[in-house]
């Protein structure tokens, strides 16, 4: 089989697994069973995602474009230089409520915004700015290159207004890099079974002892210990942390800028223990097993939650952080969003590119977190759809005839299929000339397992995106919610996993 073929037959099967009985006239099995169709996952099971990074969308206000720092490309300058895929283009949240009919128009019933707080706006080692917003120094307000936070509540509210609801895509793992060491700025991954963190008593302990309670022994410097001083003659740490003068108290909350609250064990591999201890490219790596930071990340989003009614959270890099935390985070936040009156709150979490199940169904059981990004499901419908997978593939590809069977269809793999159901996309010659088409960007719905999404796609770049269901916690799968392909093809600082 051609894989033209394949990929026409896949998109065929999303789009009836998606499709309501009643969108349907014919195609479907004469006795289907009702519950089989009904909704998996009650809050994001339904939901047709906009997935958009505000920078690549549209300059709704060019008087934002340097972010109020001066021009250029430069340490300490605005990053901003739409000819450049890795800078700032100039989108921001004005250009994304002007379009919100548009964005309503292709159906969508919930907008997903990349990471949106102020950024560190050039990381000089990475030869780009920070766009994508992962480098966070300002956990409080909107990135002043996006806008500020009367555009992001005029957005809330304008979508709300329309029956969209409103994700947020949050950072618990890092901040920007901005602590260095006096032994150098981006520095290898040290072992705990080579040097075991100390109190400031110098006796070694292991932090996972007190991941998840309420004490945490003091560890030393704290602070902002200066990089042009003389390092003290002792440290807690493999390395002695130390802030650069020009970025003293450059993070927001001002608990973010003690250094004690960061696992200063140099950069990641990405394999083993620096996994969850190591700095991505130098992102400083927050010590999340310290209660101090936990606290501090709940009061951080539940702000968020309280001032701006946000329906949802993506939650970035969840396999790099521990257990202990998901477990008190997660639950916390669910239950205040529920009694700040949005009851059908959803978190979902990304455990990147891990096809296995048992890893990631780990989330929702042990760590009580409502989804995660199906990866596994991603793997078997792309090695269906390019790679002559079989649909009962034991490894991987089973939840493609498992899924023909839950929709209540059972030809939604036979050629035939194709023809009875509209697929809805949208061409790039198609949105260049809607009249409400942002000018910037491409649009196309990419259709998910019981879901779809209309993904905006950078011109410059080419990227794609590849449908991925939401696991939920309770060990069914949720559609809905696409991989972030685009968003992690960034500069080296987010290409890490």
């Amino acid at each position: 089989m051609s894989s033209a073929r394949r990929i026409l037959l896949l998109a065929a099967f999303a789009i009836l697994a998606l499709t309501p009985p009643s969108a349907l006239g014919h195609g479907r099995s004469s006795h289907p069973d009702p519950a089989a169709r009904h909704s998996l996952r009650q809050p994001v099971t339904d939901q047709n995602f906009y997935f958009v990074m505000a920078d690549r969308f549209d300059n709704g206000d060019t008087a934002n474009d340097n972010g109020g720092l001066p021009p250029g490309t430069g340490e300490g300058q605005s990053g901003f230089d739409p000819t450049g895929k890795g800078w700032y283009h100039g989108g921001d949240l004005q250009g994304l409520t002007a379009r919100l009919d548009y964005i309503k128009g292709m159906g969508t019933t919930a907008i997903w915004l990349t990471p949106s707080f102020k950024n560190k706006a050039v990381q000089p080692e990475d030869r780009s700015g920070g766009y994508h917003g992962y480098w966070i120094t300002d956990f409080t307000q909107i990135d002043p290159h996006l806008g500020t936070n009367q555009d992001l509540r005029a957005l809330v509210d304008g979508a709300h207004a329309r029956g969209m609801k409103v994700y947020f895509d949050i950072i618990t793992n890092h901040t920007a890099d901005v602590i260095e060491y006096t032994e150098g700025a981006r520095m290898p991954y040290v072992s705990k079974d080579q040097s075991p963190y100390r109190t400031e008593a110098g006796t070694p302990f292991d932090d996972r002892d007190f991941a998840g309670g309420t004490f945490f022994p003091a560890l030393t410097p704290t602070g902002q210990p200066s990089c042009s001083a003389p390092p003290a003659s002792f440290s807690s740490f493999p390395y002695h942390p130390c802030v650069p003068d020009a970025e003293r108290d450059s993070k927001v909350p001002a608990w973010l800028n003690d250094v004690s609250l960061y696992h200063n064990r140099g950069d990641t591999t990405f394999t083993g223990e620096n996994s969850q201890y190591g700095d991505f490219f130098g992102l400083d790596d927050l010590f999340t097993e310290n209660p101090r930071v936990v606290d501090g990340m709940i009061d951080i989003y539940q702000t968020w939650i309280r001032d701006f009614r946000i329906d949802g959270f993506r939650m970035d890099t969840m396999k790099h952080v521990d257990d202990a935390f998901w477990q008190r985070f997660a639950p916390v936040i669910e239950d205040y969003a529920r009694s700040q009156g949005i009851p059908d709150f959803y978190m979902f979490g990304e455990v990147a590119e891990d096809f296995s199940r048992p890893i990631t169904s780990h989330y929702t059981t042990h760590d009580d977190v409502q989804g995660v990004l199906d990866f596994p499901f991603q793997t078997a419908a792309t090695r269906f759809a390019a790679g002559s997978a079989p649909t009962k593939d034991p490894a991987r590809g089973e939840w493609i005839e498992a899924a023909s069977k839950a929709t209540g269809y059972d030809d939604v793999l036979r050629p035939a299929s194709a023809n009875r159901a509209s697929v809805a996309s949208r061409s790039s010659s198609d949105a260049k000339s809607s009249s409400q088409a942002p000018p910037c960007w491409r649009k196309r719905n990419v259709v998910a397992n019981r879901g779809s999404i209309a993904e905006p796609e950078p011109t410059s770049s080419g990227s794609t995106s590849v449908p991925v269901s939401v696991r939920s916690r309770r060990g069914r799968s949720s559609g809905g919610v696409p991989s972030a392909t685009s968003r992690r093809r960034v500069p080296s600082s987010r290409s890490r996993k």
